[in-house]
């Protein structure tokens, strides 16, 4: 295995890659290829994840789960080392020009996310950090919140996409308990602003590991933890991630 700093340079030039290119043709990518439901599919989805996988194949021999494209040069006994790339989180952000979209990219080890880059492209924010050796905001150091209670805390999350009357009860809670709770359509940005600091928890359910592994491994890389469960890499799966002072949440 090379060098966790390499690998991590090599996940932020193509983010950084992404990211520019993402910015340059927003209006021509904005292009709506399916829709699903509040799922929306645009071309910019594509066009990103193809220049992403393009830079890893070439830097990189580690198999990849991408948001579009699925499993990429997986082997059938599984792979140690795996790339989870999210290539845009926030589409509809990103057609309506709302800023809060990304893109991810992290290394796995044994399914645990290791390190991660979310590139907050249209914010000019990029995040990045390596399990046990620290995370960075535009080059500098970021760490968790101290913030110790929920009654003082901001919650990031989201409606659940499959929404139950359990899960919509469970919801309605965290609003009561949390002091603010926001909701702003890209889990990658949402847990990178629990690793910054500037929220103290999240939580979703129904969540791809291509959504929230790079912001998973920020939040543990600035001193934070989190908890993924649900099995397979390649199904919906419960995130909640948190600053390790309040508890994570249900």
């Amino acid at each position: 295995m090379s060098d966790l700093r390499d690998l991590l340079a090599i996940a932020v030039a193509a983010a950084i890659e992404a990211g520019a290119a993402l910015k340059t043709h927003r209006t021509a990518w904005s292009v709506v290829a399916a829709e699903e439901g509040r799922e929306v599919k645009i071309d910019a989805d594509k066009h990103a994840e193809a220049l992403i996988l393009a830079a890893l194949e070439k830097a990189s021999p580690y198999a990849v789960i991408s948001e579009e494209a699925g499993w990429v040069r997986a082997t059938e006994r599984g792979d140690r080392f795996i790339w989870a790339v999210d290539p845009l989180d926030g589409s509809v952000n990103y057609l309506r020009d709302y800023p809060h979209c990304a893109v991810s990219i992290a290394l796995l080890d044994n399914g645990q996310p290791i390190l991660g880059v979310v590139d907050c492209f249209a914010l000019n924010e990029r995040f990045t950090g390596i399990v046990g050796e620290g995370a960075w905001l535009n080059g500098a150091p970021m760490r968790v919140s101290q913030i110790d209670a929920p009654s003082s805390g901001i919650l990031q999350t989201g409606v659940p996409s499959r929404a139950t009357p359990e899960s919509m009860l469970l919801f309605e809670e965290r609003l009561k308990t949390w002091r603010k709770v926001r909701m702003i359509g890209s889990a990658a940005s949402a847990l990178a602003y629990v690793a910054a600091g500037r929220a103290e928890a999240y939580r979703e359910s129904g969540s791809m590991i291509w959504d929230v592994a790079a912001g998973c491994a920020l939040v543990k890389a600035a001193g934070g933890e989190f908890r993924i469960s649900g099995g397979r890499l390649d199904r919906p799966l419960e995130v909640a991630a948190c600053n390790a002072r309040v508890t994570l949440p249900d």
